[in-house]
């Protein structure tokens, strides 16, 4: 399998992108350059086209939007009748209120909405809301990822350019250590307008341990914030919250929502959403009410409770988690490579094994896998368009790699066995 177009469109693409593209996770350093497609041309269900026109099963799904398959005809048919219709206009369309109504219906926390265009963005409305009507300032986070604003970056390694007095408003905390969680809250409830977390990340919460945080955040005048979006929509139509029934006080959608088209909710109770209507308490977007991304979104909704899509995805995704785990204790390499989370988002965990790092074992597992046409990523976002053809071909190439794998770690000869430039943490510019 070759690679040539992805590579010279990799270095004309450094010379006019920093990174070679301007979304981090899909930055080239963390794929293996030179075995693994770098850019992509098509993609069509669960297949992706790259530009040397290599075809790859894929389980990212952009990333995770892609709900029920790249290139879904219903919605794309309904985004361009938004688009024919004038895309976006001098006032809002009838369709942002009909999407409104129908996310209170089904999101448990909902009783008002207000869309935006990324993750990123309803997150820095949602600390917002939670600052002005409490009075207070700081923030508990919970592991995660909450966008690239200041307010939450700077708690992070990623914080050039922003002012360090801005982390003192943070405090950050792991996911189910409930007992420190919980000391933080006794201790500094004065301080804290909100506590924002995934209600699931990697592994699953332990026994307890949203329902305990609810009971905190209540009792402490402390707004909880769901970020839902990776759960919305995928564990439950209703999200995260529907699943545990735990319901925050204001959550944000967007991945799932509309099958890849630029869509992000911030909703919530009603006493905190109306905020915005005193306009110094500001929120807006330019672009939030496109019509094509609207009429996708009310489509996708649709289209999941119309042919329970995500019974599908827990049912495919179930067969796809159960059988790593059987390939992983057939190689006995369970000390250093699991698969955890939940089957609709499982995720590959690996560590460092026998000295090789992990980059070096997910590169080699990566170049293989992308020899026998499935794309490794290192997690799984099932969609409607996997089948269990799909799923069986995968669970084939899993074990094929992972034999090979495991006696090149043996034999001490892994490292010598990877042809590209491996899976690196930063860009080097070099290939």
């Amino acid at each position: 399998m070759k690679f040539d177009n992805s590579l010279e469109t990799y270095k004309q693409a450094l010379d006019v992108i920093p990174m070679g593209t301007s979304t981090f996770s899909k930055n080239p350093n963390l794929f293996v350059i030179g075995g693994a497609p770098l850019f992509i041309k098509s993609a069509n269900g669960c297949r992706l086209y790259d530009v040397d026109n290599n075809e790859f099963i894929d389980f990212s799904m952009a990333l995770g939007p892609i709900i029920l398959g790249y290139a879904n005809e219903e919605v794309d048919k309904a985004a361009k009748a938004g688009i024919d219709d004038g895309l976006i206009f001098t006032l809002s369309c009838p369709e942002e209120a009909a999407l409104a109504k129908k996310l209170t219906e089904i999101i448990p926390c909902s009783e008002m909405v207000r869309f935006c265009k990324n993750g990123s963005d309803v997150c820095e409305g949602a600390i917002r809301l939670a600052r002005n009507y409490t009075g207070k300032l700081k923030v508990m986070t919970i592991g995660g990822y909450h966008g690239f604003h200041d307010w939450f970056i700077v708690s992070t390694p990623r914080k050039k350019g922003i002012p360090e007095v801005m982390a003192e408003w943070i405090l950050p905390h792991n996911y189910n250590d409930i007992e420190t969680i919980e000391k933080t809250i006794k201790e500094r409830k004065d301080e804290i307008a909100a506590l924002i977390m995934e209600p699931v990340i990697n592994y699953e919460p332990n026994e307890g341990f949203l329902k305990r945080i609810r009971e905190l955040t209540r009792e402490n005048n402390i707004i909880l914030i769901y970020d839902e979006m990776k759960t919305g929509f995928r564990l439950d139509i209703g999200g995260a919250q529907k699943y545990f029934n735990v319901i925050p006080d204001l959550a944000v959608f967007a991945k799932g929502l509309s099958n890849g088209f630029p869509l992000s909710v911030l909703t919530g109770k009603k006493y905190l959403m109306e905020q915005f209507e005193d306009e110094n308490c500001f929120f807006s977007g330019s672009y939030a009410t496109e019509k094509a991304s609207l009429n996708a979104a009310l489509k996708t909704i649709e289209i999941l409770d119309r042919d329970r899509v995500i019974e599908h995805n827990w049912r495919i995704g179930s067969l796809l988690k159960n059988g790593i785990a059987d390939i992983i204790n057939k190689y006995n390499i369970g000390n250093f490579v699991k698969i955890v989370g939940f089957p609709v988002m499982s995720h590959f965990v690996i560590t460092d094994y026998e000295g090789f790092t992990v980059n070096e074992i997910r590169s080699f597992i990566q170049e293989e896998c992308a020899k026998r046409g499935v794309l490794f990523v290192g997690y799984h976002h099932t969609s409607f368009a996997h089948k269990e053809k799909d799923i069986e071909y995968t669970l084939k190439t899993y074990d094929e790699v992972f034999s090979i794998m495991i006696n090149y770690i043996n034999d001490k000869s892994l490292r010598n066995r990877i042809n590209g430039k491996p899976i690196s943490t930063f860009n080097i510019r070099k290939l």
